[in-house]
C-alpha cells in the first residue's frame, strides 16, 4: 500500500486527536457551553466511527492484495507447469525449452544469444525448431498458446 492509501487514516487520526484534546482542555477550563462540548463530542464520535471503518476498509485491501499475489503465484506457477509439459509434449530439448522460455519473456534473439553465451544464428535456429515442433508459426502464436485461455476467460 502506497502512503497515499493511509492518507485518509492519518487525517482522521489527527482529526480524533485534536477534537479529544480541544474536549478535555474545554473540559479542564469549564468555561465552554454544553451546546459546544455536545457538539464537539459529537463531531469527535464520527470522526473516530469514521476512522474505525477506514482502518478496516484498509485492512480489507491489504488481506485481498495479500490473496491476489497468493493466486498470482499459483498461477504462475501453473502455467510454468502447463509450459513444461507443452514443450515435453512437443519434444524440446531442454536449451530449446529454456529458448522458448526467454522468447515468452519477450527477450530479443540478440539478448538470448548473449544471456546463453552462443551466436546469434544458433538461437534463430532453435526458434525455428521451437516453432516447427510446436506448429505455432511464431513468437506471437506460441504466447498466444498459452495465454488464449487465460484471455478468453476474463469476463468482459
Amino acid at each position: 500500500m502506497t502512503p497515499r492509501n493511509y492518507f485518509p487514516v492519518m487525517v482522521l487520526v489527527a482529526a480524533s486527536a485534536f477534537f479529544a484534546f480541544d474536549i478535555s482542555t474545554d473540559l479542564g477550563a469549564g468555561d465552554e457551553s454544553l451546546l459546544h462540548i455536545g457538539v464537539e463530542s459529537l463531531v469527535f464520535l464520527l470522526t473516530s466511527v469514521a476512522l474505525l471503518m477506514e482502518i478496516r476498509r484498509v485492512l480489507r485491501l491489504r488481506q485481498a492484495m495479500a490473496q491476489d499475489r497468493n493466486k498470482l503465484a499459483r498461477l504462475s506457477g501453473e502455467l510454468f507447469g502447463v509450459m513444461q509439459k507443452s514443450f515435453n509434449d512437443w519434444g524440446l530439448s531442454p536449451g530449446e525449452s529454456e529458448v522458448a522460455l526467454l522468447l515468452l519473456k519477450g527477450l530479443s534473439m540478440r539478448d538470448i544469444a548473449a544471456l546463453r553465451q552462443v551466436q546469434e544464428k544458433t538461437i534463430r535456429a532453435q526458434a525455428a525448431s521451437i516453432y516447427a515442433k510446436s506448429g505455432q508459426a511464431g513468437r506471437h502464436e506460441l504466447a498466444a498458446h498459452f495465454i488464449g485461455d487465460l484471455i478468453s476467460s476474463v469476463p468482459g
